[in-house]
């Protein structure tokens, strides 16, 4: 199977997508962008940086770094919401991120916010950073937010797909999207110590390393001089 099928055949359900798209979702996950932006040190930036977001959604990184000051702003996704596509404040284009068809060295920093597990194997995987690595500019860095393979994801994976004690709208809503994420995650998790060499052990310098109970937070550079 090529990655082409591979992707076709990981697409997004529309069960994923009703949970994921209802207006307290996106106001939960806008909420809590700028801090998560933060982490991954993208606050510290000139304003004028060329921003790409890849697999950016309803645009919430996007919102929060335009209220940051950030205008050069980008997003691409294979799916963009139609309100998210006719908002003037951004550049959106749909495709893959594994081959945005971007300009090699258009980009100062490129972000992928609980995303990257879409993708995926390791294969694809290693596509989307070589893509990454493509389009950033000499020194451009790539964030990434993502889950890393550990005891407390599978346990809080397990308990969200057993529908016990959801009596809170939240909570329900919060359990149809991990019952859909896990379609991804059983089959990315187990390969979490090949992707983890990929990210740390591949062509970008390390910048910043951040965890939390649940996810990483990655920002890679690009050398200033090509290896």
């Amino acid at each position: 199977m090529d990655t082409t099928e591979r992707h076709d055949w990981r697409k997004e359900s529309a069960v994923w997508k009703e949970a994921y798209g209802t207006l307290p979702e996106i106001r939960r996950r806008c909420k809590a962008m700028p801090r998560k932006l933060r982490l991954l040190g993208i606050h510290k930036a000139d304003r004028d940086v060329a921003i790409l977001d890849l697999c950016c959604g309803h645009g919430e990184a996007l919102d929060a770094l335009y209220t940051m000051g950030f205008r050069n702003l980008s997003g691409l996704d294979i799916d963009i919401p139609e309100a998210l596509m006719d908002d003037p404040r951004f550049k959106i284009n749909k495709g893959d991120a594994r081959k945005t068809n971007h300009v090699e060295s258009s980009y100062d920093w490129v972000l992928i916010i609980h995303a990257m597990h879409h993708l995926g194997m390791p294969e694809d995987i290693e596509q989307f950073l070589a893509e990454c690595y493509r389009i950033l500019k000499p020194g451009g860095r790539l964030s990434i937010i993502d889950f890393p393979y550990s005891l407390q994801i599978r346990i809080a994976f397990w308990w969200f797909r057993q529908n016990l004690f959801l009596w809170i709208p939240y909570l329900q809503n919060f359990s149809w999207i991990i019952q859909e994420e896990w379609y991804f995650l059983r089959e990315y998790l187990p390969q979490w110590p090949q992707i983890r060499r990929l990210l740390y052990e591949g062509n970008f310098q390390l910048e910043s390393s951040k965890s939390s109970f649940f996810y990483f937070y990655l920002t890679l550079r690009k050398p200033s001089r090509d290896k």
